[in-house]
C-alpha cells in the first residue's frame, strides 16, 4: 500500500471498527509496542481487534486495530499476496454445525441490559464475564456468573481499580475457586503492578502483592496455579509466583531468570517480541516447570510461533520435534496456538479474494465457518479516503484464554467451550 493510502485508511478505521466483534483478548505480538505508546497517551485498549483491509491491487493485511481508536498497530501480520491463479481455500461448515455442544449463542448483553466481554468457563454452563464502567479498557467495574441457559447473571465481584491505573489484566484468570487479575499505575514514573483476587462463587476484591515491573512496558501475562498467582512481565523474562493469600513475589523453581511463560506449566525462550519476529522462532525452546522436561529447539522456520506440540507460520503447522509440515486451508491470524490446537485461519474464494474466517483443530484437521464475512464501507464526508473500501472484523483467538474462544455476531456472543472439543 502506499504511504497516501495507508494515512487515508487509517482515518477510516474508526469507521470500520465498530463491524468489528470486540475479541477476548489482545494480540501480544502485535500491539504491545503500541499498547504501551498508547498506554502513555492514556488512551484505553483492552483488546485489539484485528481488520482486514482488502485493497484495489488485491492484496490484504491484517492490523490490530482498538475499538474506536484508527490507529493501526505496528506489528501487522504479513500482507498476502495472491495470484490470479490462487485456488479457493476449502470450504467448512458452520462452526455451530461442525461442534454443537462446544458452541453457545447468547446476548452481547446481560439481562440488566449492560454491555459485557466473556473471559472463562466456570463450569461448562457458566461464563466468567466482564463489566466496564462507560466502556473503558482501564475501568472495570464488575465480575458476572453467566448462566448459558438460563441466560441469567449474578455478579461476583464490585470491582474498583486503584486510582491512576494505567492498564488492567486483558485476561481474567480462574482456578481453584478463585479469580484474579491484575492493574498496573505509575508510581515517581514507574510502572507498578497490582495483584488482585476474589472467591469465583463472588466476594469482595483484595490485593495480593505490588510490585515493580519492566520500564515502558507496564503489564504481565498470569495466570492462576493451584492457589498461586503465577507470570511474566511484558518485555521482560522471567516467571513469578506469589500466593493468594499474599505474600512476596518469588521465582517459580526451576524457572531460568531468561525464561517465559507460554502457558502453564510451560516456559521458553525466545518470548514473541524479543527481537523482530520475523528473525525468530517464539518459543523455540521449552521447559515444563512441573516435571523439568525440556523440549529443545524447534523444528520451524523463522517467524514461527512455537506451542508445546505445534509451530504455526502463514499457511502451515509444523510439528516441533520433527518439522512435519501441514499445509493449512488458511492463513494464520491467531495470536497463538490456544490449548496446543486450535489457531483462527483467514480464508480466501477464487483468485485470493477473502471470503472469511474459521476456527481450525491441528489436532484433528476440523474446522467450522465464524460466518464473518467482509463488509464495504463508504467514505465519510471529509475524508481523505475517496473510494470505497472492504474491510473484515476478524475474530480473535489468544492462547492465554485457555478454553474460551468468543466473538461478537450481530447482537450476540458466539462463546466456544474449547475444552468441550474432542
Amino acid at each position: 500500500m502506499t504511504t497516501e493510502l495507508e494515512k487515508s485508511l487509517a482515518a477510516e478505521f474508526e469507521q470500520a471498527a465498530r463491524y468489528a466483534p470486540r475479541p477476548v483478548g489482545d494480540l501480544r505480538g502485535r500491539v504491545e509496542d503500541g499498547y504501551r505508546r498508547r498506554r502513555r497517551r492514556g488512551t484505553a485498549l483492552y483488546a485489539a481487534a484485528a481488520v482486514v483491509v482488502l485493497t484495489a491491487g488485491g492484496t490484504y493485511a491484517v492490523n490490530g486495530v482498538a475499538p474506536r481508536d484508527p490507529e493501526i498497530a505496528e506489528r501487522p501480520v504479513p500482507a498476502v499476496t495472491p495470484t490470479a491463479t490462487s485456488a479457493p481455500d476449502k470450504v467448512f461448515p458452520p462452526i455451530e454445525k461442525v461442534w454443537p455442544d462446544a458452541v453457545h449463542s447468547i446476548p452481547a448483553t446481560l439481562p440488566n441490559g449492560r454491555a459485557f466481554r466473556p473471559e472463562a468457563f466456570l463450569d461448562d454452563r457458566t461464563i466468567l464475564a466482564r463489566t466496564l464502567k462507560d466502556g473503558h479498557a482501564d475501568k472495570m467495574d464488575g465480575l458476572w456468573a453467566y448462566d448459558i441457559g438460563s441466560r441469567t447473571a449474578k455478579r461476583l465481584v464490585a470491582v474498583t481499580p486503584p486510582p491512576r491505573t494505567t492498564v488492567t489484566a486483558s485476561v481474567i484468570s480462574a482456578g481453584g475457586g478463585r479469580l484474579a487479575w491484575w492493574t498496573a499505575r505509575k508510581v515517581e514514573s514507574r510502572p507498578v503492578v497490582d495483584i488482585w483476587t476474589a472467591p469465583a462463587s463472588g466476594g469482595a476484591q483484595r490485593k495480593v502483592a505490588t510490585f515493580g515491573t519492566v520500564p515502558h512496558y507496564g503489564g504481565i501475562d498470569m495466570e492462576i496455579v493451584g492457589d498461586k498467582a503465577v507470570w511474566s512481565p511484558w518485555g521482560g523474562s522471567g516467571v513469578y509466583e506469589v500466593p493468594l493469600t499474599g505474600g512476596r513475589p518469588k521465582p517459580v523453581p526451576g524457572a531460568m531468570a531468561h525464561y517465559t511463560l507460554l502457558v502453564w506449566p510451560w516456559a521458553g525462550v525466545p518470548r514473541p517480541d524479543a527481537l523482530k519476529r520475523s528473525s525468530i522462532v517464539a518459543f523455540s525452546t521449552l521447559v515444563n516447570l512441573e516435571t523439568r522436561r525440556r523440549l529443545g529447539r524447534a523444528t520451524a522456520p523463522k517467524g514461527a510461533f512455537c506451542a508445546a506440540t505445534w509451530c504455526v507460520l502463514d499457511r502451515s503447522a509444523f510439528r516441533r520435534d520433527d518439522g512435519t509440515e501441514r499445509p493449512l486451508p488458511g492463513r494464520i491470524d491467531s495470536n497463538g496456538v490456544e490449548l496446543d490446537r486450535f489457531v483462527t485461519l483467514l480464508q480466501s474464494a477464487d483468485k485470493g479474494r477473502l471470503r472469511g474466517q474459521v476456527l481450525y483443530d491441528l489436532s484433528t484437521g476440523r474446522a467450522g465457518d465464524l460466518g464473518i464475512r467482509p463488509v464495504k464501507v463508504k467514505p465519510r464526508p471529509g475524508s481523505k479516503l475517496k473510494r470505497e473500501s472492504v474491510t473484515m472484523p476478524v475474530a480473535v483467538l489468544d492462547y492465554r484464554q485457555q478454553g474460551l474462544f468468543g466473538y461478537e455476531s450481530g447482537d450476540s456472543w458466539v462463546v466456544v467451550n474449547l475444552r468441550r472439543i474432542k
